[in-house]
């Protein structure tokens, strides 16, 4: 029999599986210089606990062989998990998580798109089960034999030495700290402890639920240095409601719905501006444009996409945080909330929240017709539930008749056709408002993959581009065929010159690799903040160019809107802000990274970088975490807790 001393020991097996794992998925995700991050040493650290509990497990049976076979369930399920995780990010730029699978039907209905990029990335999944296979070859030489008073002192031990390694690790750590006890998110969960951590983590307050700790403290910092300020001599309301706060708080029993109302009072809200009212009684179309960039936008090849985002609102530093797909972006623009994947599915979805400023809402208030229209299934993630929510009665699109009047058995459908079949519905009315969901610029941007890619590749065909740099802008000409033919539509009505064109991407293509987005860009961008600088088009055939540096992201779309029709909002009750107020302009991202007039700020190594030329306070950048730790949080408690209805009804 072989002795037990020249086997390998399977607590090492483990840990070092788990380990290697942790940074293949680190290297394909965040890449390489991710793997020379303190952040590793902390992942190792994390994994004690772990491997010693799964060497526990498959040690239990006197027989070996059972033991090997547990193992080997376990590790094909952990291996699984990890690639699964690897291609899910690939796919839908999001960490994989449980809440995912109550938005499995995304994914199912993306299944050929999820089989193509499980193909083009099978070396991910290969290196992910490097492991498990190895395992399987030399399982001779690992130890399964029941564990032993030797083997449990042992991890007993090594229990003993991974308690104050988590002390100074984790517990000490003020960020680490703040992710394992304080606050619940899953993107630098991931990035900071790891897939196994995050996942520990996520399950756990899955289960017993998570109560994140925050103080809701009124913080602003001082930073108008866009080119927005308005006259001195000139006094603005601001843009709120008379909302009796304090009896609102008086008959509050719930403490955090109390803290809710309490916040908001000593929210100032944005001052009107000289802008307000600019397009009061004009009707809009608002176009949320499937993975439109501003590396899509040429004068060659998109000319009339080129002319709107450089005349009427030219916005410089303008961000769309990817947030959980379409469905998150959507979210976001039309809520200027922060999207929160349990809310997505718990409430959004289902339609339960009372949106008193939905976009369909409050121009139905104002006596306009209000329509939407997507050439793709409407029932797909409950749209035609949530913009019901918000005030859209009427929804056309494919699965109920948008098909008798155009070509629907496509993929992606044809944002020109979907305008040229629908227009004649609503230019006609005294006063519109028409919202349309593209999809011509949905991935994958090949010719095969994508219809739209494949009609307009012989307008690309000759670029000096790689192939799916060629695909996505071939697609982007379709959406800019649709806007050239809206402007053609508007133009013989006679409607052009009284009407606004709105129209705001839903996340940058994250399909793409990083050097596609960089081949296609006019400088370098990074994975983290830059890749989501886009383009927010807000134009009117008869207003003149308007330059705005403040930094804004798709959160501040709707308040920004609302001002400039002089609808009544209340602008404390939005995350966003109104762009073109006089109020700090920041951009903030799922893994609490940010960017404003000043600099950017790298939450996962937790680093600050100045523009510039730029010096900021000592306390600035403390005050903007706080600043976008309180955002993310009040837009979940808002929808949590269907605060809307708390106050307004």
């Amino acid at each position: 029999m072989e002795k037990e001393y020249k086997v390998l020991n399977l607590f090492l097996v483990i840990y070092l599986s788990l380990f290697y794992m942790e940074l293949m998925f680190k290297l394909l995700t965040f890449g390489l210089t991710s793997i020379f991050n303190i952040s590793v040493i902390k992942i190792a650290i994390l994994l004690i606990p772990l491997s010693v509990f799964l060497t526990i497990i498959c040690k239990l049976f006197k027989k070996k062989k059972i033991n090997f076979i547990i193992y080997l369930i376990i590790f094909f399920i952990i291996s699984a998990w990890f690639s699964g995780s690897f291609v899910f990010k690939k796919v839908f730029n999001t960490f994989f998580s449980i809440a995912i699978f109550k938005l499995s039907d995304q994914a199912l209905a993306f299944k050929g798109t999820v089989i193509l990029e499980i193909i083009e990335n099978i070396y991910g999944i290969l290196l992910m089960f490097i492991p498990y296979i190895l395992t399987i070859i030399f399982n001779k030489k690992i130890n399964f034999h029941r564990i032993n008073k030797k083997n449990s002192l042992i991890c007993l031990l090594l229990i003993i030495i991974y308690i104050p390694l988590f002390y100074l690790g984790i517990y000490k750590s003020s960020e680490e700290n703040k992710l394992w006890y304080k606050i619940d998110n899953h993107a630098l969960n991931v990035e900071k402890l790891g897939v196994s951590a995050a996942t520990y983590l996520n399950i756990k307050r899955e289960i017993f639920g998570f109560e994140e700790q925050f103080d809701f403290e009124n913080v602003s910092v001082d930073d108008n240095d866009y080119g927005n300020t308005p006259p001195e001599e000139i006094v603005y309301d601001y843009n709120t409601l008379d909302i009796d706060f304090d009896s609102l708080i008086n008959n509050e029993s719930n403490n955090t719905i109390k803290s809710m109302h309490e916040y908001f009072k000593n929210d100032t809200g944005t001052q009107k501006n000289k802008y307000t009212g600019m397009f009061e009684g004009k009707n809009l179309i608002v176009i949320m444009a499937e993975s439109l960039n501003e590396i899509a936008i040429r004068e060659d090849l998109t000319p009339t996409l080129y002319k709107l985002t450089h005349s009427g609102f030219v916005f410089n530093n303008f961000y769309t945080p990817v947030n959980l797909s379409t469905i998150g972006g959507e979210f976001q623009d039309l809520t200027g909330l922060f999207a929160n994947l349990s809310d997505l599915s718990s409430y959004w979805r289902k339609g339960t929240n009372y949106f008193p400023f939905g976009l369909g809402t409050v121009f139905n208030n104002l006596n306009y017709n209000t329509r939407a229209y997507h050439a793709n299934y409407g029932t797909f993630q409950d749209r035609n539930v949530y913009l019901k929510s918000i005030g859209f009665d009427y929804f056309l699109y494919r699965g109920n008749g948008l098909e008798d009047l155009m070509n629907c058995n496509l993929w992606p459908q044809s944002d020109l056709d979907l305008i040229n079949s629908t227009y004649n519905e609503w230019i006609n009315d005294e006063q519109f408002m028409t919202y349309y969901v593209s999809v011509s610029g949905h991935m994958p941007y090949t010719i095969n993959g994508n219809n739209m890619s494949k009609k307009n590749w012989d307008l690309v065909k000759d670029l000096n581009l790689s192939d799916e740099a060629k695909g996505y802008l071939a697609a982007n000409i379709e959406l800019d065929k649709m806007v050239e033919s809206l402007i053609n539509k508007l133009t013989e009505a006679g409607k052009l010159d009284d009407t606004v064109i709105a129209i705001i991407p839903d996340h940058y293509p994250y399909d793409l690799d990083m050097d596609v987005i960089n081949e296609l860009s006019t400088y370098e961008k990074d994975s983290v903040i830059e890749v989501n600088h886009s383009s927010l088009i807000i134009w009117n055939n008869k207003m003149e160019t308007v330059e705005v540096d403040k930094v804004a992201s798709q959160l501040d779309f709707i308040p920004t809107l609302y001002n400039l029709f002089n609808i009544e909002y209340d602008s404390r009750l939005f995350m966003g802000k109104d762009i073109l107020s006089d109020t700090e302009g920041i951009a903030y991202f799922t893994n609490l990274s940010w960017v404003t007039n000043k600099g950017r700020y790298y939450a996962s190594n937790n680093k600050f970088v100045p523009n510039e030329g730029v010096e900021v306070s000592d306390d600035y950048v403390e005050s903007v975490k706080k600043i976008v730790s309180n955002r993310i949080n009040m837009s979940k408690k808002i929808i949590d807790t269907d605060y809307y209805r708390k106050v307004f009804k």
